[in-house]
């Protein structure tokens, strides 16, 4: 049933037209491998848009956009890219606008810098 909510949410947040939603989010909030939580001025901003006609969702970026997995679920849905080298990212975001961005990121054969953002996403 939320799965539905979710689809039809998305069609009435967008002209009918575009069919498209465009998910701003502002994580101020992190942690590290150090496990505080931390505090960063500006903090992290992500761009998700979604074409729920296609259903496919992108990463918009300074250097254009990268398509992104789209994985709906009872409470919101799930984004996850994989990097050009390999790593991946994974943002999720509830209906309610509650996120989290999380970063794997591999350096070298033996170091993991992992990473968590936390913060809001409102549709545009």
């Amino acid at each position: 049933m939320r799965y539905l909510i979710f689809w039809a949410s998305l069609l009435l947040a967008s002209p009918v037209y575009a069919r498209t939603t465009t998910f701003e989010c502002s994580l101020p909030r992190y942690s590290d491998r150090t496990g505080g939580l931390y505090q960063e001025k500006g903090g992290l901003n992500l761009t998700f848009l979604v074409d729920q006609t296609a259903r496919k969702a992108y990463v918009l970026g300074n250097n254009g956009s990268n398509e992104v997995m789209l994985l709906p679920n009872q409470e919101g849905f799930t984004l996850i890219e994989v990097t050009g080298t390999g790593n991946v990212m994974v943002t999720a975001i509830t209906f309610g606008g509650v996120a989290v961005h999380s970063r794997h990121s591999m350096v070298g054969k033996n170091e993991i810098l992992p990473s968590q953002y936390y913060g809001r996403c409102t549709a545009k």
